[in-house]
């Protein structure tokens, strides 16, 4: 088609730098580029982040009115700092006094460290010349108060501009405020101590520095960002006129995450590459996981998704609970606390419904989305009931289970009351009318659940999936409440867990294309697409053996395949696009199920073909880190998986899939709190994977090793050992 024939719109897409440096502490992420220089105007999602809210949009640097040039940066993500080395182009000017060439040497290093409500700077102006030098020096500064969704490109329903006011209490101390229309007050301050005095206004400091040959000097900032809800009440900004303790904040912040480590095992392997891919899992994993009541709670990803979503977080839980349990802990108590008591149909709420997003701002506090504490998703209820029963399993610890037992009562009763199709059974979701997803999958963009024909579902839709989460969560809550003294519950999930397999076995299987549906439409028609989606289904123990032969052959084949890893749809769909968001592209966290489908069933060969994909593709992502997704182009030679250009990295479900691929390599499952081992593979590229230190939190307490190694013969032992305290 001539598209110059046709009035077209363009759409431009807010690609993220591979290269930005991208830190979070709490609340509090930023974005920066490799100069640590922050220009929103250049950039648009640059800037200091807090709450929902961009709290500095401009943090820069001029020597001489030139920007310093980057040398080298390095600094831990897990603790929060960054040690960034500039130097300026070397200039050479003569003067009237000296007809000679002089030269201008002049290097910045500075440290910048994230804390949960603002961060600390110390920056180093070095003269590195051979003489003396009269230097102007300037600091930039700009607060905008965008909120995230306005940064990421939404229109506001008030598109006039905001009003940032700013006053200076002191030389030393800057401060911008900004009445929202959500009526709270917010605020950035700024303070400074300086060696030498200099001038300030809204747009920073300016200086001029003497500097004797190799003098230096120093300059510490402290910013700090508040929020009020009661706006006639005083503000009174109290930073410190101390210089902030850099080393000091950065030792807490290593001892947190020593503190962490703690908690998982160690892997050591013939390819040291994997295990360092597994500790910056670890690393990004704390990275992400933010202080609440319960504990820590893994956030979804950055920068798009700093908070927490019900799904991400329960699949993040999944693929850690062999590994360290504590963290599903934690993740059930606080989407527990948060389960819906309401019926709201502006935030998609309804009693006994789990959570699927939490966000803060001024657009989520006006309204003008939805997402303050929004429900819209059909699959966070049986997730959760999925990672409960996985809990008990791992840990044995009924005293939990008996604690969180109303919640699951509520749960359930959200799944009969409000989330079943009476003509079928089946658990959907009707699409959000208020603004919020039209889609509730864990594929939630808008043109994800389609027929063969290319023509979109219609409502109310039920995602193959969900069905068997559902079917698992009723399996297993069948035989714990028994075990509990629940009967007449136990009785009940027994009920449900049959009915549902023959309704979904007679649905949803289609014999010809040996998969399963998509989805089911409102019409009660399959969606007969090849996805990915199908792979979940082998989460349950619905479909026979013969079936999940049928899937894992579709999976592993070229249409669906594509080398690194499983493609959402397969190649021969209508609206199959590598490089969208969910009709083509390749998630591994999708895959890191899909693997453990295929393990439940012991679909080895299958396994050991998409292990080595998903393990291949780790060596070309940046930090050894899988990214929320890639692209579904196939395998090349000489080529890597190519990036997603907004995708989240790191993003829990994604930095943790690596996690589920390694128990499931091993084997590796628990009942009451015994671990077992199964049949391990290790893949053409291992000959060795020993895991040291799993927590067994059971009866037996104490820690467990496995061994798995490829003997000269080419067959593959595993081995365990259990240590007691």
């Amino acid at each position: 088609m001539e598209h110059r024939r046709y009035p077209y719109e363009v759409h431009p897409l807010l690609v993220l730098d591979a290269s930005d440096a991208i830190f979070k502490a709490g609340d509090h992420f930023a974005v920066w580029p490799p100069s640590g220089d922050i220009e929103s105007d250049r950039v648009p999602y640059h800037g200091f982040f807090w709450h929902g809210m961009r709290y500095l949009s401009r943090w820069s640097v001029r020597l001489l009115d030139i920007k310093p040039v980057p040398l080298w940066a390095q600094g831990r993500k897990d603790s929060c700092f960054e040690k960034i080395h500039r130097i300026m182009p070397i200039l050479t000017f003569r003067t009237p006094d000296n007809p000679h060439s002089l030269v201008l040497r002049l290097s910045l290093s500075q440290t910048r460290v994230l804390e949960e409500d603002g961060f600390s700077e110390r920056c180093i102006v070095e003269n590195r010349s051979p003489h003396k030098l009269t230097v102007p020096f300037e600091w930039q500064i700009a607060a905008d108060f965008q909120d995230l969704f306005e940064v990421r490109g939404m229109q506001r329903a008030d598109p006039s501009p905001r009003k940032v006011e700013w006053s200076s209490p002191s030389p030393s101390l800057s401060v911008f405020r900004y009445h929202g229309k959500d009526n709270l007050l917010r605020e950035t301050s700024v303070r400074i101590s300086s060696p030498c005095s200099g001038k300030m206004d809204q747009d920073g400091w300016k200086w001029v520095l003497e500097l004797k040959p190799e003098e230096s000097m120093t300059f510490y900032f402290r910013v700090r960002y508040r929020e009020w809800q009661n706006l006639a009440s005083p503000v009174i900004s109290e930073t410190s006129k101390r210089p902030p303790d850099m080393e000091g904040i950065i030792a807490r912040r290593q001892h947190e995450l020593e503190v962490f480590g703690k908690e998982w095992p160690e892997i050591r392997s013939s390819d040291p590459f994997l295990d360092r891919c597994f500790r910056q899992a670890i690393e990004d994993l704390r990275v992400l996981c933010t202080p609440v009541r319960e504990g820590l709670i893994p956030y979804a990803g950055l920068p798009w998704f700093s908070t927490v979503f019900g799904r991400d977080a329960l699949i993040t839980g999944l693929s850690t609970l062999w590994a360290a349990p504590a963290l599903s802990k934690t993740i059930l108590l606080f989407l527990g606390r948060l389960q819906s008591r309401v019926l709201d149909p502006k935030r998609a709420a309804e009693p006994g419904k789990i959570l699927h997003e939490m966000r803060t701002g001024e657009m989520a506090g006006t309204g003008e989305v939805p997402f303050g504490r929004y429900y819209g998703s059909v699959d966070s209820t049986p997730l959760y009931l999925m990672l409960a029963a996985r809990y008990i399993e791992r840990t044995g610890d009924y005293p939990f289970l008996e604690k969180i037992w109303p919640v699951i009562e509520r749960a359930f009763s959200w799944i009969e009351r409000y989330g079943t199709d009476d003509r079928t059974g089946f658990l959907v979701y009707r699409g959000d009318t208020n603004g919020g997803l039209v889609q509730q999958g864990w594929k939630d963009s808008g043109d994800s659940v389609f027929h063969a024909d290319g023509r979109l579902a219609v409502h109310p839709i039920a995602l193959c999936e969900v069905q068997a989460y559902l079917h698992f969560a009723c399996s297993a809550f069948s035989v714990l409440a028994e075990r509990m003294g629940h009967a007449r519950f136990s009785e009940k999930t027994r009920q449900m867990a049959s009915r549902l397999k023959q309704a979904f076995l007679s649905a949803f299987w289609l014999p010809d294309m040996k998969t399963f549906a998509l989805a089911l439409d409102g019409n009660l028609a399959p969606c007969k697409v090849q996805s990915s989606n199908a792979g979940h289904v082998l989460l349950s123990d619905m479909p026979s053996e013969a079936m999940v032969r049928g899937v894992a052959k579709n999976l592993l084949s070229d249409n669906l395949f594509s080398g690194w890893g499983v493609r959402t749809i397969g190649k021969s769909e209508l609206r199959y696009d590598p490089v969208s968001y969910h009709n083509g592209s390749v998630w591994p966290h999708d895959n890191a199920l899909i693997l453990a489908g295929l393990s439940r069933y012991r679909i080895f060969s299958e396994m050991e073909n998409l292990c080595e994909g998903f393990l291949d593709g780790l060596r070309f992502f940046r930090d050894q880190r899988p990214p929320e997704l890639y692209c579904g182009f196939d395998r090349k030679n000489g080529e890597g998986p190519f990036s997603y250009p907004t995708s989240c990295s790191p993003q829990a479900w994604s930095v943790t899939s690596l996690m589920m691929v390694l128990q499931t390599m091993g084997g590796i499952t628990f009942q009451s709190g015994h671990p077992r081992m199964g049949r391990a593979i290790l893949g053409p590229s291992l000959s060795s994977l020993h895991i040291h230190g799993i927590r067994l939190t059971g009866p037996t307490g104490g820690r467990a090793n496995v061994y798995i190694d490829r003997g000269e013969d080419g067959i593959v032992r595993p081995v365990m050992e259990i240590h007691k305290v």
